[in-house]
This record gives structure tokens, C-alpha cells and sequence, in this order.
């Protein structure tokens, strides 16, 4: 990307992402009746977002004392955008979280966070309506001097099974990387984003909420959890040019009996997960716009995106570097397009670093590299295909066991709407090599015909070692497969 590219991002001379508060004010007085925020309750217009935010400052301050930092709990409605902007603006160091989470789970993220107090920018009390110009005179320094932009902002992570991590993200790095993934996807002042994601997970924040701000669009935020009737309905009537949403979601829409029509669509982003190649056939057959896949992290934020070719390898974002090992942890110093390994990231300008858990960051570090956990490919210059998790690899009696060809082999049998394969968590007591499998299925399916069924198709020691079947897999809020709350279903 070219520092010209850069600069259209953002409409200024400079090459760093601009002061954010700085360029909304800018916004409001040159675009000001334009919507910025669209959602089904609440229309702002740049004008409004900006006078909005201005207004909220005093109740958003910063806590004194030792805890400095707030959470703020985030719902997919313009009032989390002002909550966040005027936080942001009295400089508060912030850590996003969802607004649903109850009460122990809030409690463990303040004390890994270190927060001073949560605030909850609710739909109840969020402002809305038509757009309200600004005073002639109004500045930042109306309402509080500028204190400054905050060094970093925190996001907060559990993958789908684990603990939660609060990710300390440097906070201009952020910035640039929403700016460079912008550029990369084309946005412009012209766009209405539809975002079907929770803002407080790392990709509907980086690709949909900061690319808005950054480059004037219009983000058309769905209801969330979104049910794949009304957000057809969305699909169709919010006017978007671009889609923001999971694999989940995109195959759900598919199969809900909907029309899909967006006239002006000319873009659908998908991450969370890899994006099966029927499922992006399917969608362009039926849509008529390719799925583009992207691959993030809560640590690095837009890692890559599949700008040259949806049906190619992505491309790294500016600032990222990738380089393979092996599965024993050799470093693979010439890896030819074809070779696969373990994928390993750094980014200039940040460093992995976990609030309240000092030593995880330092420890998923291996000479500064960080490892993914994702296995891959680098089949050219700054470009990068996601094949799969490394946590999947299964061993069964010293022979390995690939999950996706076990999933793909029950997925075959009739009845059966999804599954996923997971190697046996290590317990005290526990021994020998073990795997379940967890099965979305219809009520004819059993396990004993489920077991006929592999043993037609798999070598014996393919065959989990058990089997979950349910109505559904749960879903975390980003679409993915809640692990952690099969395993507790399981009682494994």
C-alpha cells in the first residue's frame, strides 16, 4: 500500500491515522446531515455523533485513584460508538466487553483489566434521532480540555474455550491497522457497512466500527443476536455496499428461505472461522458477490485480507510478518507455496501483552515471533492461507488424526446439520488417547448409527472415542462454536 493510499483513508496530509476526535469534528462540519451510525431503533448523522459525544464527555470521565481504566459493556447500538468516542476523547484507557455477560464473568475482567468501574452505554439511555448541527463554535475543549489520546485500549478474548484474556492494544497501532484494512477493502465516504458481529469482538471494532470513522461511510449495525430472517430483511433494506458477518451466518442466511437482494453490494467480508470453499461457491452463486475471506486476532487486529483474488491467498496487512515452523517448532527458513506449518506473527510498532496476565504474552513468544496457533501456508511475498488450528492435531496410539476429515465424514450422513471433533481435555486420572465428537443432528441419529456409518469410511482409530449429539452446537457471539459449553454439556 502506497502512503497515498493511506492518505484517501483518511482524507489528510499525514501519513499516521489521524487524532479520531479531531477528524468527526472535521465530519460534522463538512458532512454533518449524513448518517454515520444506523440502527433500527436510532439514526445519527455525522453532525449528531459528533454534538452526541460532546454532550456524553462529563459522565465518561476516567476514575481516579489506582484503577484508571473502564469497561465498558457494548451493545451493537449507536450509543456504545459515543460511549466509546467520549471516552476516548477525556483519554480513559478502555476495555470493550459484551454487554450480556453476567455478573462473575464482568468481575473477572475487571480484575484482569484493573478496572475502576464499568460503564453501560445501554440502548435505553443511548442517544438517537435526527441530526442536530453543531454549534458554530464548538470544539472539544467546549466541554474539558483535550487530555490527550489513551496509549492503549483493551479487547477481550477467550477463543472458544478458554479463560478470558484482556488484549492491551496499542491504541495508534489499532488505528492504523483499521486504516490499512480500509484502504485494502476499497471503503469510502460512499459505503453503508452492514455489521452483523458484536462490536466489542476484535472484527466487527477493527473492519466495520473504526473503518467507519476513519473514512466517513455509514455503519448499518444489525440486531444482535442476529435471527437470518431479519437479517435478510437488513440485507435487503439498509442500502449496504458492504457485509461484515461469520460463516455461520452467511451459511444461515442461505438456508432461511429469504430473498437475498442488496442491489448495491459489492463486497461481503468473512472471518471468525475458515471459510469453506462450497459455502463461498454457494454464496456468489446465489448473491452474485464473491466472499472474501479475512483472517484476524484480538492480538493483531486485521491480520490479512483476500483483496487480489476471493478465491486466492490473502494478503498480509501493512505493519505484519508471518514465517512458518514446523510442527516440532523449526523455524522453516525457506518454505516453498506449498509447504505448511505453524504460523507465526509479529507487528511492527506493538507487542502481545495481556492485562492482568503478565507472563502470557512473554510465553506465547518465541524470539519475538507469536505463535498463532493456526497452521498455513506463505505461498508468496506477503501473502498467507489459513489451513487450519494446531490445537486440533488429535494423536491416537502415536498415529495422527486429522479432525476435518472426521467431521467432514459424519457431516455426510443424513441427519446430521453440523459437528466438531475436539481431542479429549488432560485430567487427573485421565489416560490413553481419547476424542469426542460433538454432533448437531436430527433425533433419528444415533450414536450406533453414527459408529456404522464411520466404520464404512475411516480406519478404526479415526473413530472418536465418543460422541455428543445435540439439537444445535452453541455459538459464541461471534458465530463461533462455544467449546467451552459443549464440554460442560458433555460433563467431559
Amino acid at each position: 500500500m502506497t502512503t497515498a493510499d493511506r492518505r484517501t483513508t483518511w482524507d489528510t496530509a499525514s501519513t499516521a491515522p489521524p487524532d479520531l476526535l479531531e477528524l468527526l469534528e472535521r465530519r460534522a462540519r463538512q458532512d454533518g446531515d449524513r448518517a454515520a451510525l444506523v440502527h433500527a431503533s436510532a439514526v445519527l448523522s455525522w453532525a449528531a455523533l459528533y454534538e452526541s459525544v460532546q454532550l456524553a464527555r462529563p459522565a465518561y470521565t476516567a476514575p481516579t485513584g489506582g484503577r484508571t481504566r473502564v469497561g465498558l459493556l457494548a451493545h451493537n447500538h449507536p450509543g456504545t460508538a459515543v460511549a466509546l468516542l467520549a471516552l476516548l476523547a477525556n483519554a480513559a484507557e478502555v476495555v470493550l466487553y459484551d454487554a450480556r455477560a453476567t455478573e462473575a464473568e464482568r468481575d473477572q475482567v475487571a480484575e484482569l483489566g484493573g478496572l475502576g468501574r464499568w460503564c453501560d452505554a445501554s440502548a435505553a439511555d443511548a442517544p438517537g434521532g435526527a441530526a442536530v448541527p453543531p454549534r458554530p463554535d464548538a470544539s472539544w475543549g467546549d466541554v474539558a480540555d483535550r487530555a490527550g489520546a489513551p496509549a492503549y485500549i483493551g479487547l477481550v478474548t477467550s477463543g472458544t474455550g478458554g479463560l478470558p484474556k484482556v488484549v492491551r492494544k496499542s491504541w495508534p497501532v489499532t488505528l492504523a491497522n483499521s486504516a490499512d484494512f480500509a484502504a485494502s477493502a476499497g471503503f469510502t465516504r460512499e459505503d453503508r457497512i452492514l455489521c452483523t458481529t458484536p462490536l466489542h469482538h476484535a472484527y466487527a471494532f477493527g473492519a466495520a466500527l473504526l473503518p467507519t470513522l476513519l473514512t466517513g461511510a455509514t455503519l448499518v449495525l444489525a440486531p444482535h443476536p442476529p435471527a437470518p430472517a431479519a437479517l435478510a430483511r437488513a440485507l435487503r433494506e439498509s442500502g449496504a455496499t458492504a457485509m461484515q458477518s461469520v460463516p455461520f451466518l452467511y451459511r444461515a442466511l442461505l438456508e432461511c428461505g429469504e430473498r437475498l437482494e442488496a442491489s448495491g453490494l459489492r463486497l461481503c467480508l468473512s472471518a471468525g472461522e475458515p471459510l469453506p470453499r462450497e459455502l463461498a461457491r454457494a454464496w456468489r452463486e446465489r448473491v452474485g458477490v464473491p466472499l472474501r475471506d479475512q483472517y484476524g486476532a484480538t492480538e493483531f487486529g486485521q491480520i490479512a485480507f483476500a483483496a487480489d483474488d476471493p478465491d486466492g491467498p490473502m494478503r498480509l496487512m501493512p505493519g505484519l510478518t508471518a514465517r512458518l515452523s514446523d510442527e516440532n517448532g523449526t523455524w522453516l527458513t525457506d518454505p516453498g507455496p506449498d509447504t505448511t506449518g505453524d504460523i507465526h506473527l509479529r507487528q511492527e510498532g506493538a507487542e502481545v501483552a495481556y492485562w492482568g496476565l503478565r507472563d502470557l504474552g512473554s510465553a506465547a513468544l518465541r524470539e519475538g515471533w507469536f505463535r498463532t496457533g493456526d497452521t498455513g501456508r506463505l505461498p508468496g511475498p506477503g501473502l498467507v492461507e489459513v489451513e487450519g488450528r494446531t490445537d486440533r492435531r488429535i494423536t491416537v496410539a502415536g498415529r495422527k488424526v486429522d479432525p476435518d476429515e472426521v467431521e467432514r465424514a459424519i457431516s455426510s450422513m443424513a441427519g446430521v446439520s453440523e459437528c466438531r471433533v475436539r481431542a479429549t481435555p488432560p485430567a487427573p486420572g485421565r489416560t490413553g488417547d481419547s476424542f469426542v465428537a460433538f454432533v448437531a443432528a436430527e433425533p433419528t441419529v444415533t450414536e450406533i448409527a453414527l459408529r456404522r456409518h464411520l466404520a464404512r469410511l475411516l480406519s478404526s482409530y479415526k473413530v472418536p472415542t465418543r460422541f455428543h449429539l445435540t439439537e444445535r452446537l452453541p455459538r459464541t457471539g461471534s458465530g463461533k462454536v462455544h467449546m467451552a459449553r459443549l464440554w460442560q454439556e458433555a460433563g467431559v
